[in-house]
């Protein structure tokens, strides 16, 4: 059969390709710089050779045996490797009162106001963690959404709660210089006081703008790898930094923000050994992805689909998590995150 033997080869080197990106994942994906890349990347692309291997099959050797090896690989791709979740749906919660959490990285004065309002409106959280929000409290809309609501803030943060908020604590991390501190306070939810945490880590901008720099000039490659491994190790860092401070916490927790981390990272493998969980991991339905759906808005403003999740909502053994999803795209090159919570009973 002409060709059959090149066919061979390919499905075969496509299969062991999807093989070792998924190890990466299980492993720690950021442990690896090649593995720390591909989690900034589409991972839609990794579909397309098993979809071109799936038209030339269906060209020239239509045999059910061949068609279905491209077939599984794409939904290999497009299930597990791209994070997809289909949790059962929510059911009811009597007699119980419920925590909606939201988390969102605002970009504040970089977009309109009216689509954040907008979305908080339709939401109705009772709790709000904004990250880079500096001067959002400081007179205007925004501010004035707020009135009349709990308000905490510091820097970059605000921790807006409908409930009683204690006094804040600023937490330094690991090289400040190069990210950011976190916030802690406590959130009276009836009898029972939750620990808020709302963090940010740091960035992966300028690391995945050296492989750039090292598409033009090879010779700097090894100068973006250095770059990229010293920026994983800055949030890994920081990450363990938080879950050494999570020991000390006896009570219920709930901390969330901008990870900058995709879901198979050790930095959320971090926090998950610390005793979190996180809440569109439990109860999320598809891919949850937040960021990403803005980075083409002059090129190619009609492709506005998201294909990282890096902004989580993490919570304690304490909470029964009943559904979590992310928001809409507009307002932000963030999407929000949003999580319905409740104690669980004695």
């Amino acid at each position: 059969m002409k060709g059959f033997p090149w066919l061979l080869l390919g499905t075969g080197a496509y299969f062991l390709l999807l093989a070792a990106i998924t190890a990466l994942n299980w492993s720690g994906a950021d442990r690896y710089w090649l593995g720390a890349l591909n989690l900034y990347l589409p991972q839609f692309m990794w579909a397309i050779p098993g979809i071109v291997l799936l038209l030339f099959l269906l060209r020239t050797h239509r045999s059910w045996f061949w068609i279905c090896i491209p077939l599984l690989c794409i939904a290999w791709v497009l299930g597990p490797l791209m994070g997809l979740h289909w949790s059962s749906p929510p059911g009811p919660v009597p007699g119980q009162a419920k925590l909606r959490v939201m988390t969102w990285n605002i970009k504040y004065g970089s977009y309109r106001l009216a689509p954040l309002l907008e979305e908080l409106a339709r939401c109705q959280p009772d709790v709000v963690l904004f990250q880079d929000a500096v001067d959002a409290m400081h007179g205007g809309p925004l501010a004035d959404y707020f009135k009349g609501w709990q308000v905490r803030s510091h820097g970059q943060y605000v921790i807006a709660s409908r409930c009683p908020l204690s006094d804040l604590q600023v937490r330094e991390m690991p090289r400040a210089g190069e990210g950011q501190q976190y916030l802690r306070c406590r959130l009276q939810l009836g009898s029972t006081a939750i620990a808020i945490y709302n963090v940010h880590f740091k960035t992966p901008r300028r690391s995945l703008n050296a492989f750039r720099t090292a598409r033009k000039d090879p010779w700097y490659l090894s100068t973006a790898i250095a770059t990229l491994q010293h920026n994983v190790e800055t949030r890994l860092l920081q990450a363990d930094a938080v879950a050494d401070a999570l020991k000390d916490e006896r009570g219920p927790v709930v901390l969330a923000g901008d990870l900058n981390s995709p879901d198979v990272t050790r930095v959320c493998g971090t926090l998950r050994a610390a005793g979190l969980r996180d809440a569109f991991d439990e109860k999320g339905r598809g891919y949850g992805f937040t960021y990403g759906h803005l980075l083409f808005k002059y090129r190619l403003p009609w492709l506005r689909v998201s294909w990282m999740r890096i902004d989580h909502i993490m919570s304690s053994e304490h909470f029964r998590i009943i559904r979590c999803w992310a928001g809409t795209g507009g307002a932000s090159d963030h999407r929000p995150v949003l999580a319905d919570l409740v104690i669980k009973g004695p």
